[in-house]
């Protein structure tokens, strides 16, 4: 019996100047899809990259796609070797990479929605500046945090828990005065896991309620397909399978918070864990959730290597390798290259689950 498989993309916050250079330099199918991205989006996605600054590939407006091109090129690796995920997920952006994987987005509407958003985004923080993003990794539990951000809260200034990632951590976002409030009741309370970031990293609030209305017609303007794999939603925790409900999802993870710690309850009965995309963060979240099971990072060409070679001594993981495509030269994101699982779409309907899933005590089967 295989060994059940989830991947993970990694949201904002990581990205650096060079990522994904080594596999652009390998591989000629990446170098095509970084002119296809260019072409999509009017970016010079290699200079951008590879000969930016870290304020740059920071900026929502390129940073943002510039991770998700990062993100698709790493995956493409595994997918020459016939990976088949039993669950993606993605935190924040990270969403978008685990749309396209999942095969509801092409990769060309996957970029051009998240150009979309990061734009609209974008507008609004050079407009409104006075927001800002805390991280706290100790020192609260949920009802006592919302307790705290309802008492800081103004009706002009406003701060909310826009991210649950665990059981005592969280990020908050809002208003930079009511931010500055929270980091001095966590001084004066010594609490001293705090770190303090830019609007960049999501706002996932009521704040942002304007965006999803913003998105909705350009997403109405794209064909979402049928998913070949099920995405875990970081608004909802749960599994989908239809087109549906991810593009629902999607658009309601825009202003309402991640729910982090559902998400990776989600990956319960996974085995293996592959975490794709710069940074560390998600991955040492999931190793904090499951130290027993195997954690991957895949993050350059080294990394696609060891995970490649694993897969193909592992029995268990190997789905009917092909020798003659596993190599780095090679990238069929849009081919059917291997035997995909059949459309999902049916059984969401049904409301059935596939057998190899998980099964509550409460669904209805």
């Amino acid at each position: 019996m295989k060994k059940t498989v989830g991947v993970i993309f990694s949201g904002y916050g990581e990205q650096f100047v060079t990522m994904g250079k080594d596999i652009y330099n390998k591989s000629r199918d990446i170098q095509d899809l970084f002119e296809q991205a260019s072409m999509c989006s009017d970016i010079n996605f290699v200079q951008l990259c590879f000969a930016s600054s870290d304020a740059e590939i920071s900026s929502i407006d390129k940073g943002y796609m510039a991770i998700l091109l990062t993100q698709i090129s790493l995956y493409s690796q595994l997918s020459v070797i016939g990976l088949r995920p039993d669950f993606i997920a993605g935190f924040g952006i990270g969403e978008y990479a685990a749309a396209v994987t999942s095969g509801a987005l092409s990769f060309a509407d996957g970029l051009y929605m998240l150009s979309k958003y990061s734009k609209i985004f974008k507008n609004f923080i050079d407009q409104y500046p006075h927001y800002a993003v805390v991280y706290l990794s100790r020192g609260f539990t949920k009802e006592s945090l919302q307790q705290l951000c309802d008492t800081l809260s103004t009706d002009d200034k406003k701060i909310f828990i826009s991210a649950y990632i665990s059981a005592d951590s969280f990020y908050v976002a809002g208003h930079v005065d009511c931010i500055e409030q929270l980091k001095k009741y966590c001084i004066d309370n010594e609490i001293r896991k705090v770190k303090t970031f830019s609007a960049a990293y999501g706002l996932h609030s009521s704040i942002v309620d304007f965006i999803g209305v913003e998105m909705g017609p350009y997403l109405f303007k794209i064909d979402v397909k049928p998913l070949k794999f099920p995405v875990i939603t970081s608004v909802d925790g749960a599994y989908v399978t239809s087109p549906d409900a991810l593009e629902s999802a999607m658009l309601r993870q825009i202003n309402a918070p991640i729910v982090w710690d559902e998400v990776m309850d989600g990956f319960v009965g996974c085995q293996v864990l592959i975490c794709v995309g710069p940074g560390q963060q998600v991955m040492q979240w999931a190793q904090a959730k499951y130290p027993d099971k195997e954690i991957y990072a895949l993050q350059n060409i080294v990394d696609a290597q060891i995970i490649i070679d694993i897969f193909k001594k592992d029995d268990e993981l190997a789905h009917e390798v092909d020798e003659q495509i596993v190599n780095f030269g090679q990238c069929h994101l849009d081919e059917d290259v291997i035997d995909l699982p059949a459309d999902l779409t049916l059984a969401d309907e049904i409301n059935e689950l596939p057998e190899d899933y998980d099964i509550d005590e409460d669904d209805e089967i």
